[in-house]
């Protein structure tokens, strides 16, 4: 599971997007952010047609038969061993992928029953990445694109914390994963590894994360 994420420095992200999209790439404007949570509108890369754009999407994906004002589902996360046959994502892993730029992401360690520590999980320097992700486009007057973030088995780090992490790509690939072609099935399990544990550092954060409206950079500063 994958509920909550942040991109700390706009310019970075800026120029991680641009060296996977290409300088002449539609972009969306970055702004700071350190709390960011499901429901909420933010930058994705898309490729179509041979062109690609950054546009802000809605974090949680509304599955492309349902026409309705209130969708049922959304789901945030979809498990990667499953989405590429799966009815409610298959559509979207073959045709509509798309790469969430990010540079650190929130886990919580579940001590007991009632006790969950917040953990703050980046790639070492904390620089941005990418997860992969999923998305279906915007019905008119009704809702914006929709998104989801896939997860696979954690690596060595985030095994200590949680039995799940986000699908995270840079560089070529993050490249595969946009093009604007089929994936077989072989190429897709390739891209959907863990993340390798020696590039990745993890710190305890403040309980203040667990509100999203707290949006402020101590909810990623480490605590003692």
């Amino acid at each position: 599971m994958c509920g909550r994420y942040r991109f700390k420095d706009p310019k970075r992200i800026a120029e991680a997007v641009r060296a996977v999209l290409g300088g002449d790439a539609t972009m969306a404007e970055f702004l700071q952010r350190w709390n960011v949570a499901p429901s909420q509108l933010l930058p994705v890369a898309h490729a179509h047609e041979g062109t690609s754009r950054v546009e802000s999407m809605r974090w949680g994906l509304v599955p492309f038969w349902d026409k309705s004002d209130k969708p049922k589902i959304a789901p945030i996360n979809a498990r990667s061993e499953e989405a590429f046959a799966k009815p409610i994502f298959r559509q979207s892993v073959q045709r509509r992928r798309c790469l969430v730029p990010a540079d650190a992401f929130y886990e919580w360690k579940r001590l007991d029953q009632k006790t969950k520590i917040p953990f703050c999980i980046a790639r070492r320097e904390e620089r941005p990445f990418f997860f992969a992700g999923i998305f279906e486009p915007a019905v008119a007057d009704l809702r914006p694109a929709t998104f989801a973030l896939l997860t696979t088995a954690p690596n060595e780090l985030v095994a200590r914390i949680h039995d799940r992490m986000p699908v995270m790509l840079e560089g070529e690939h993050a490249r595969a994963w946009l093009r604007d072609a089929a994936l077989s099935e072989g190429d897709y399990r390739a891209l959907c590894l863990a993340y390798p544990a020696e590039d990745m550092v993890a710190w305890e954060v403040s309980t203040r994360v667990n509100n999203p409206r707290n949006e402020a950079p101590d909810v990623s500063e480490p605590v003692s």
